[in-house]
């Protein structure tokens, strides 16, 4: 199992999910601007047992993947530096949904989406700010994904981006905290740290997964955590 995460998440995160798998810090400098340029997420997203790449993906995440025999694609469009070609691949897949700013997804990771449900939503970040627990729970930090999750008929949890440590913004988003695997959400940073902590919780316990906080200390938003393999 590789794990990539922000090469600067805290070292107490890093050391804990090494008990999980083999760590990946990753970093892409001068691709995308400075804040985001060690997000994984922004070059590595998961369709189901797809994994896709951005073709611009630094060459050494591609050969490692290769020495593990992990199997992947690269899409069609290069990441650009800012927004919305920054953007592109950011999309979040479930088994039924395939949600994202439609406008401007790569074409070949939307032809991905096979027979999921395409869900627009303004917000081309959108798994930087959505944390998708299967096929009905959704915790997001923006207001636009949720009313549109909302209307679905979908139970979505929204969740106040203050308190949530992105370097270089005001504030970072839930979705790029955590990442999933298998049943278990692993959380950058402590959910007492935030004042809906308790209600992050419950709601994650209700949706039948598991909480991993990562190290004592205010949620990080990293740009999510990746299982692969």
């Amino acid at each position: 199992m590789l794990i990539f995460h922000n090469h600067n998440l805290p070292r107490q995160a890093i050391a804990a999910l090494c008990n999980y798998g083999e760590t990946v810090g990753f970093a892409a400098p001068g691709l995308v601007y400075e804040a985001v340029s060690g997000h994984p997420d922004l070059f590595i997203v998961q369709a189901g047992d797809e994994l896709i790449v951005v073709p611009n993906i630094p060459g050494n995440y591609t050969q490692l993947l290769d020495e593990k025999a992990i199997i992947y694609r690269a899409g069609r469009s290069p990441l650009g530096f800012r927004y919305p070609e920054s953007a592109k691949y950011n999309a979040v897949i479930t088994e039924k949904y395939f949600i994202h700013n439609l406008k401007i997804t790569d074409p070949y990771l939307s032809g991905k989406a096979g027979d999921r449900e395409k869900v627009h939503v303004n917000q081309g970040y959108t798994r930087c700010n959505l944390l998708a627990m299967g096929d009905t729970h959704f915790i997001t930090s923006d207001k636009g994904i949720c009313k549109t999750l909302l209307a679905k008929g979908l139970d979505v949890l929204y969740v106040d981006p203050k308190g949530i440590e992105l370097p270089g913004f005001s504030h970072g988003f839930f979705g790029g905290v955590c990442g999933i695997c298998q049943k278990i959400v692993f959380v950058t940073g402590s959910l007492a740290c935030h004042p809906q902590g308790e209600i992050i919780r419950q709601f994650i316990t209700e949706a039948g997964y598991a909480v991993i906080e990562l190290y004592d200390g205010p949620l990080f938003d990293g740009g999510s955590i990746l299982f692969v393999g």
